[in-house]
């Protein structure tokens, strides 16, 4: 079968009795798909290597994982269903009353609960199945989103969803692909949450707002403290505030930010985030490991000291501290459409960087 996809130097068995051929190089990103496709056939499976000048694929069986229990994906949303509307619930009617008069006298409060939540799980659901999409149009091997139920007091009810991979993507470009659809599909609804805010968003007169200013019930928060792509939406003028009145964004702005700190911390270039694989796509494992070190720094100075320590202790667990994921060909090179897609990515790190 790999005599059939490429010309062979050589071939023999190595000291763990994987076959191993050396081959002449030559582009090889779509010859090499097309023998894991054919080595599938016989659940077997492929990496190739260049080692010193030499191009070496190594043949190797197809670990046999079982079939994953979707029952456990389904009982972790139900409870992140229902955490999430507990703490959708609190935010809402855990307001002082003359806010909530202000801002809901014409508002039904329970809408307002059902809104929120239905936007941070929107937000969080859309980013898996970006994921879910890219996995499924390479044929990737992965499990459904694990949500993260988290009981109050956490005031979102959530620590967002992941996916787990149950086999190596094929290349750089599905690694590229999986790490860059979930912030994107996520981006994407954040925006749209962000436009709904402001569409919806009460509009009370400016005396009004001096009184819940002068009360501490209201408070402006400017870039960092809201991210930017919020700030540019409300520059747009998509309302028509009349003059001597004020809009002011409610719970469902939160939505928004949430999203914005989601997107946030999964791209930035760490580990096995979404970020990593987007950057052990781009810049290989020695690159990877730099813009690795490079996160953590924004990270730390960011004030996210928690999200750091866990990242810490979960990378130094796995005994491969700045390692990201190995695709399977990580010879052939990056495709040029993917290496423009990484400044969008970046454009997406900066307009959602947020510090709660």
């Amino acid at each position: 079968m790999v005599e059939y996809r490429f010309t062979l130097r050589d071939a023999y068995v190595d000291v763990q009795g994987l076959p191993t051929f050396i081959v002449v190089q030559e582009p090889m990103k779509d010859k090499f798909r097309e023998l894991l496709h054919d080595l599938s056939n016989h659940n077997l499976m492929a990496k190739i290597r260049r080692i010193d000048d030499k191009l070496v694929i190594s043949i190797f069986p197809k670990p046999n994982l079982g079939k994953p229990r979707r029952v456990i994906n389904l009982v972790l949303f139900v409870a992140t269903v229902l955490t999430v509307g507990i703490a959708s619930s609190a935010l809402v009617f855990n307001v002082d009353p003359r806010l909530n008069a202000a801002l809901f006298a014409n508002s039904n409060l329970n809408m307002q609960v059902v809104i929120l939540g239905v936007s941070i799980l929107g937000i969080i659901g859309i980013h898996e199945l970006g994921h879910v999409v890219a996995v499924r149009h390479h044929g990737m091997d992965a499990t459904l989103p694990y949500f993260v139920p988290v009981p109050p007091p956490f005031p979102i009810g959530t620590l967002g969803a992941v996916i787990s991979l149950r086999g190596p993507p094929a290349n750089r470009d599905q690694l590229f692909d999986l790490g860059f659809s979930g912030p994107l599909a996520g981006f994407l609804a954040t925006i749209g949450v962000g436009i709904f805010a402001i569409l919806t968003a009460p509009i009370i007169a400016e005396q009004e707002a001096s009184s819940l200013i002068a009360a501490n019930l209201l408070s402006s928060s400017p870039w960092p403290h809201t991210p930017l792509f919020l700030e540019l939406l409300s520059e747009l003028s998509l309302r028509t505030v009349p003059a001597g009145h004020i809009l002011v964004l409610t719970q469902v702005a939160f939505a928004a930010e949430v999203g914005a700190l989601i997107t946030f911390l999964n791209i930035l270039p760490i580990w096995q985030l979404d970020g990593g694989h987007i950057s052990r796509a781009t810049f290989g494992n020695q690159g990877h490991k730099f813009t690795a070190l490079v996160g953590l720094g924004v990270l730390l100075l960011a004030g996210y000291w928690g999200f750091a320590l866990i990242l810490l202790v979960f990378m130094f667990v796995s005994r491969r501290p700045l390692e990201g994921v190995e695709p399977l060909d990580d010879v052939s090179p990056l495709s040029n459409t993917r290496k423009a897609l990484f400044a969008l990515a970046l454009g997406m790190l900066v307009l959602s960087f947020v510090i709660f």
